[in-house]
């Protein structure tokens, strides 16, 4: 059951429209990890410029910053892939009454932006045996990194404690572009990829990324993390019924979200 427990750690939530869960991600039993460049943010589509440093006196002249930054820019943005979760709030009871405005799949705001208005689902998946498939199928090819997203507002400028937007061409010369970015991403991934303004804080958003080596998606067979499904206060009946006959004996516990009295609560039907 997704409903009535206390352990805030233990499902994901992840919002999409009835039309993409029933030809893609239901039918193929897969999740799709999307060049980090398809996010909706600016801050993370939108191209970095990396300044240069050198600790062995290297003349930086020799250097394009323009050209490298777009390189790396480039390589790192559309290499890394990405999909995104939201979680349940830490101060769950297990009262379902008292709990349902703290839960993952029960904010309006995500449904309105992902779940394609109310008309969409909310796959609810076991966290602990997403991240072992994840790992099972991909981490012996790619590095993969998984947390929740710290939410904070920075002025512009150079900041010496931020050094996730300097290169540092002494080991970029050494290594080799490559490897200099799987470098830097195990690194600096928390500031670069887990990293929003405090505006999207209510998301409480938590991302699985994977540094891939194309721009290619990366798809996820998810079969026993699926733990459980919430359709949308404006779901269709047919959409509804075909998700039903998509999951029959998955053992996925499918219930229903409506609004009584300008609250939110359960549809059992």
């Amino acid at each position: 059951m997704i409903i009535g427990h206390c352990d805030p750690h233990k499902y994901l939530y992840h919002y999409t429209s009835a039309d993409t869960a029933i030809t893609g991600i239901l039918k193929f039993r897969t999740l799709r990890l999307n060049p980090y460049t398809k996010t909706n943010d600016p801050k993370e589509s939108k191209d970095w410029l990396f300044d240069i440093g050198s600790n062995e006196g290297r003349d930086l002249s020799a250097y394009n910053r323009s050209e490298l930054s777009a390189k790396l820019s480039h390589e790192l943005k559309n290499k890394t892939h990405v999909t995104c979760f939201s979680t349940d709030e830490d101060s769950l009871t297990g009262n379902q009454a008292l709990d349902i405005n703290k839960r993952g799949f029960c904010k309006p705001t995500m449904w309105e932006h992902y779940g394609r208005r109310h008309t969409g689902v909310c796959l609810v998946f076991n966290r602990e045996r997403l991240i072992e498939q994840v790992k099972t199928q991909i981490a012996e090819r790619y590095p993969v990194y998984c947390g929740p997203v710290s939410y904070a507002d920075h002025v512009i400028g150079h900041h010496p404690d931020h050094q996730e937007f300097t290169v540092n061409v002494d080991v970029l010369e050494r290594v080799g572009v490559d490897e200099y970015m799987r470098m830097h991403l195990a690194e600096f991934h928390q500031n670069l990829f887990f990293e929003k303004m405090t505006d999207w804080k209510a998301e409480c958003e938590w991302r699985l990324l994977a540094f891939t080596d194309s721009d290619k998606p990366v798809d996820i067979n998810f079969e026993k993390s699926l733990a459980g499904l919430v359709f949308g206060c404006d779901v269709t009946p047919e959409n509804r019924k075909e998700i039903f006959e998509l999951n029959h004996c998955s053992g996925v516990h499918h219930v229903g979200l409506q609004w009584k009295n300008n609250r939110m609560w359960y549809d059992w039907n």
